[in-house]
């Protein structure tokens, strides 16, 4: 190679080194390719695999920004056609032959108008990675040829850091898409959104998460299924110094055993059967952020002694590696398990323990916090609304009060899931909460004291009163907070512990219209 096509070489790979962007490094390109060449258009094309080749780049006597518009090119056909050319040309081919015309009409499309061209195949030994399109006013001797072919290195370096940034983008892309996913799925408009019942039922609870997230200890969370537990840890995670790091969830009950290690720590490629690359696990694409273990009572004996280590040394090793990993990583782990008990039978490691519940944090159950009830529906009623695109529905008094006296065994993911059916049933004009809970039927809890006081100041003077008038009374109090539903779970029968022919029995002896309470509440 000459001295002349040396310095050429260099200034490309220089220039190549200094922009990953095509659109910046488009005219220190061609102005190296013009000392070699007449050249007036210059296209590089990108292949992201077995069907579809891609414009990367493009100048025509300037850069013009419409050409970057990544024009793929898809079909079979045309695929075929440029697979062949690709394989049959070695290094380098001019305009000479019907498949490398064909090739340039279908790469090129209407911008092909038959001048001198030249196709520069751009591959690696894994195989075809790009090609490069020249046109040039006239054709190339053999020592501007031998001087273009040296040049596929570094453009062959230019397609790759182009389909590198793209991929970062595609990332960057679902990634937005996952969060905003997330935040429709936890009902919030952005993750620092303040929490619902924060300021009740929650109070301790995020006084305890305003204390520990500054520092770097580990957190556990104790809760039953359903309380809410990854949004105190993501809540912990936004208001700590990582917060512009990555938060990735794991759910250790779903992950096969046999697959615990690489799942968490990674692989080498051909550790084992079906390892066709290495492969980062979720303690590395963590790292500068937060790791949440889910449901970290579920894991292995195995797998709890690697974690220990993790969490003792910061460090990981891949299956099928000699080489220990640094891990900059803060776990926060969670769990429904009574993880005490399970160390006293000893399924659960003590050592772990010690290191998990460094700062426990304990998650109440929605039947300990009925107070949050109505923020909470009124969240997921608008959550609800919002997704579907309907009104969002009023809640009354009374469906306030037949959801405080549900069990709810599933605690504030159930309530989520019942106030979404109750506004798909009532088409966004209402909430068809009977409805909703009907299936399963609900487990109902007996009225409270002030409610049994509201009873009895419900007849003026329950003294001067008849039985019936009192009976009457009574009845009629139901049915105005079962808006005249007699049957079913929400119904008045159900509420008085009576049987619905029995009581609809009473309504015809006492003379009341259970239809006259259908449009009446005591709201």
């Amino acid at each position: 190679m000459t001295v002349q096509a040396d310095k050429h070489l260099l200034a490309l790979w220089t220039e190549a080194g200094k922009h990953a962007v095509l659109s910046e490094l488009m005219p220190s390109l061609i102005a190296v390719l013009r000392e070699i060449t007449s050249i007036d258009e210059l296209y590089l094309f990108a292949f992201n695999g077995a069907d579809e080749w891609r414009l990367s780049g493009g100048w025509r006597d300037e850069y013009v920004p419409e050409i970057f518009t990544q024009r793929p090119i898809t079909e079979a056909s045309a695929l075929e056609t440029i697979q062949r050319w690709a394989r049959a040309t070695a290094q380098l081919s001019e305009q000479s032959d019907a498949t490398h015309r064909a090739a340039l009409r279908i790469l090129l499309g209407s911008d092909y108008d038959g001048r001198i061209s030249v196709l520069m195949p751009l591959r690696r030994d894994t195989g075809m990675l790009g090609i490069a399109v020249l046109v040039c006013e006239s054709a190339c001797t053999s020592s501007q040829c031998e001087q273009l072919i040296a040049l596929a290195e570094p453009l062959l370096a230019c397609i790759e850091n182009d389909q590198q940034l793209t991929h970062i983008q595609r990332l960057r892309v679902r990634a937005e898409a996952d969060r905003q996913s997330l935040l429709g799925r936890l009902g919030l408009r952005s993750i620092s959104e303040n929490i619902v019942g924060a300021d009740g039922g929650l109070k301790q609870v995020m006084h305890r998460v305003n204390q520990v997230a500054p520092s770097p200890a580990g957190v556990l969370i104790l809760g039953e299924t359903g309380a809410g537990k990854e949004v105190i840890a993501r809540a912990i995670h936004e208001r700590s110094a990582r917060h512009n790091g990555p938060f990735l969830r794991v759910n250790c009950g779903a992950l096969p055993p046999e697959l615990i290690d690489s799942e968490l720590f990674g692989h080498e490629k051909g550790s084992f059967t079906g390892a066709l690359a290495s492969r980062r696990g979720w303690f590395e694409r963590a790292g500068g952020g937060t790791l949440f273990l889910d449901e970290v009572g579920e894991l292995p004996p195995a797998a709890q002694v690697r974690l220990l280590r993790v969490l003792q040394d910061g460090i990981i090793q891949k299956v099928g590696s000699e080489h220990d990993v640094q891990v900059d990583v803060r776990v926060i782990a969670a769990t429904h398990r009574d993880l005490p008990k399970m160390v006293q039978e000893g399924s659960f490691r003590e050592d772990l323990w010690y290191r998990l519940a460094v700062f426990p944090i304990i998650l109440p159950t929605l039947n300990e916090r009925l107070d949050d009830i109505e923020d909470l529906a009124k969240h997921f009623i608008q959550r609800a609304a919002m997704r579907m695109g309907v009104p969002v529905p009023p809640l009354s008094a009374a469906d306030v009060r037949n959801l405080k006296r549900y069990s709810w065994p599933g605690n504030i993911r159930e309530l989520g899931s019942v106030l979404e059916r109750a506004v798909i049933l009532g088409h966004g004009e209402y909430l068809d909460l009977e409805m909703a809970l009907g299936a399963p039927s609900p487990k109902l809890k007996s009225p409270n004291k002030s409610e049994a006081a509201d009873l009895v100041n419900s007849v003026s003077d329950p003294v001067d009163e008849s039985l019936e008038a009192v009976i009457a009374a009574h009845i009629k109090y139901v049915l105005t907070d079962t808006k005249g539903r007699v049957d079913g779970p929400f119904g008045a029968a159900k509420r008085l512990g009576i049987n619905v022919s029995t009581l609809r029995a009473k309504l015809r002896k006492l003379g009341i219209d259970a239809n006259a309470f259908r449009s009446s509440s005591r709201d």
